[in-house]
């Protein structure tokens, strides 16, 4: 199976990064000897040319890879040839292979192709094979055929198929609301102060045109002209949250999850259920007045392209016993009754705390003599913050909590993002125990449990226990992993 000869020009278009040539025009605008405008179309002119033979340069690469990529299925393995210079044959039998996807993005959607991956457990970096991009029918064959448990055959009944959940309007509106956007709010708020505080003495025409334009649409301060554009960085994350999630459908066929969603980058991916290494449910302090819920999957496999980074989530954004029946169809565990860890841990939150804030006043002191700008900082504050440890600490214990079943081990931590790990003792690859010198005073220890799946090293912590559920994790563990004896010949 090859690529579609419609790939290489919808890969070309999409090693051209926005935002790397964005900042290179920007540097060449500053650097060179024109003033103004005339500087502003020098920078353009360098830019283009730039552009042009970075276009050739691509477009022979694509279509040398092009022509050198070719796919085949066995009866067992996953056959690729591919490579510029050097040809690689690799070879991914089907009993190793995590999940599968195939994607459009917004460039291949323009050509009517799409993108298929696999992932395995061997290449922590990337998928283990990525097609970029074949005709959307052979995508769909290639998925089709390809087994995902090793018992599986391929050609799996899609009329066997059984929704599982599917995201409502609301959910999918208070997903993108609910979110800080940190990313798109960083770059408004970046380039905002770039337009509005900075000098370059090029750039002087084209600032004081942006300044005089936004000034007379909302005469404001450049400061809070500055959190308008914040916000707005937010609700251009929000939408581009929203477009990605659009249409969540997640179901059941064959002992596979199958999830679709996407607006203009639209994805389409097979998860197998006996691939999956633990299961989170996750919810920040907003989602859990609304009693929502994030729930996702790990796997040994790891990409880095999909969207929702190194996770695979069942559910987005749900009720929270919604969420815990994903977990229970995923994993085999339902909604377990936590384990609150022992109250002198409070105790030793609370000294912690009052010895940090305590650090922090000292270090602002000193550090007055040398930065005067510090002396902003009202040392008060360090007071009132000193006042509230007992209630941080107290809220730092209630958000925790364990309980140790007999299949799996179920961890939870966090107060801004509360998350709950439920692991099966049978995925647990490496358990440690460790006591700091504080920890021994009252008798404490940690667990830190070490899985196949990223994104969740290094490792689950079950921090500030009794040293009893140590010893019954490792002994839980240790039975999970003992061999089976042999029967005795009668």
């Amino acid at each position: 199976m090859k690529l579609s000869v419609l790939s290489i020009p919808a890969r070309v278009i999409e090693q051209f990064d926005l935002t790397l040539f964005g900042i290179l025009g920007v540097v060449l605008t500053v650097i060179n000897d024109s003033r103004g405008i005339e500087s502003v179309v020098a920078g353009t002119r360098s830019l283009l040319i730039i552009a042009f033979v970075y276009f050739t340069l691509q477009l022979i690469v694509q279509t040398v890879e092009w022509w050198n990529f070719e796919i085949t299925i066995e009866d067992e393995s996953l056959s690729v040839r591919s490579g510029f210079f050097r040809i690689q044959h690799r070879t991914v039998p089907f009993s190793r292979i995590q999940q599968s996807s195939t994607f459009r993005t917004p460039v291949s959607s323009l050509f009517g192709i799409t993108a298929f991956e696999c992932e395995t457990a061997g290449d922590p970096e990337e998928a283990e094979v990525t097609a970029r991009y074949l005709d959307t029918d052979d995508a769909a064959v290639l998925q089709q055929r390809l087994p995902t448990t090793p018992d599986q055959t391929g050609d799996t009944n899609k009329d066997s198929q059984e929704t599982v959940f599917s995201l409502s309007p609301r959910e999918l509106v208070l997903f993108g609301c609910t979110q800080l956007q940190l990313r798109t709010v960083a770059l408004s708020i970046g380039a905002g102060w770039l337009v509005l505080f900075t000098s370059l003495e090029s750039l002087s025409s084209p600032r004081s045109l942006l300044i005089d334009l936004f000034s007379g649409i909302l005469p404001l301060s450049p400061g809070l002209m500055l959190i308008i554009v914040g916000i707005g960085g937010w609700l251009v994350g929000a939408v581009l949250s929203i477009e990605r999630l659009f249409g969540f459908q997640l179901s059941v066929e064959d002992n596979n999850f199958r999830k679709q969603h996407g607006l203009i980058r639209q994805y389409d991916a097979d998860l197998s259920l006996a691939r999956i290494q633990v299961a989170r449910i996750r919810a920040n302090p907003l989602h859990r007045v609304l009693g929502l819920v994030q729930a996702d999957v790990g796997t040994a496999g790891i990409s880095g392209s999909l969207p929702f980074g190194l996770h695979w989530p069942l559910a987005p954004l749900v009720e929270t016993h919604i969420g815990w029946q994903l977990v229970e169809r995923a994993i085999g565990r339902g909604r377990p009754t936590l384990q609150s860890i022992p109250t002198r841990a409070r105790r030793r939150y609370l000294v912690r705390y009052s010895f940090g804030t305590l650090a922090l006043a000292g270090g602002t002191v000193v550090l007055r003599q040398f930065i005067p700008a510090l002396d902003l900082i009202p040392l008060g504050m360090f007071g009132g913050i000193l006042v509230i440890t007992p209630l941080a600490a107290h809220v730092s214990w209630t958000h925790r909590g364990y309980e140790l079943a007999d299949d799996c081990i179920v961890v939870r931590y966090g107060f801004w993002t509360q998350r709950t790990y439920v692991v099966p003792y049978d995925n647990i690859q490496d358990m440690t125990i460790s006591q700091s010198p504080f920890q021994r005073r009252v008798g404490l220890i940690s667990v830190r449990l070490d899985i196949a799946s990223l994104p969740f090293l290094p490792g689950i912590r079950l921090s500030d226990v009794n040293e009893s559920v140590g010893t019954t994790v490792q002994r839980r563990l240790l039975d999970e992993n003992l061999p089976e004896e042999p029967a005795c010949p009668s």
